[in-house]
């Protein structure tokens, strides 16, 4: 499955295309319900749990990331995204958290291989 290369806005957005929004299934207008999950941000069509403004996608097609979020993620404008299709829905990761997982993983192997 192929990554999209995303990059964060000064406030908080990432553009995704109408081929992505296509593959992901989220429309313009659709409240969207955005979490973190293993270090990811899920974002999935559906109401946030706690009150306030669900986030939505703007005619243009920009997702608006929650400020707690981005902070909590150390995410900062100009940041790099990875979005995975995950469909109805995506993901996004940075490419740090990305590579830390399959360093993770790599040594987790060779552990089990040693055993």
């Amino acid at each position: 499955m192929r990554a999209h290369r995303l990059q964060l806005d000064t406030r908080g957005r990432v553009l995704l295309t109408p081929a992505l929004r296509a593959a992901t299934g989220l429309v313009p207008g659709l409240k969207l319900r955005v979490a973190v999950e293993d270090g990811e941000v899920a974002v999935s069509p559906g109401e946030m749990p706690e009150r306030g403004r669900s986030p939505t996608l703007d005619r243009k097609g920009r997702l608006t990331l929650p400020g707690p979020l981005r902070r909590s993620l150390g995410l900062v404008p100009g940041a790099v995204l990875l979005l995975r299709v995950d469909a109805p829905g995506l993901r996004l990761v940075t490419p740090a958290r990305l590579l830390g997982r399959m360093k993770a993983a790599r040594l987790a192997l060779a552990k089990a291989l040693e055993e």
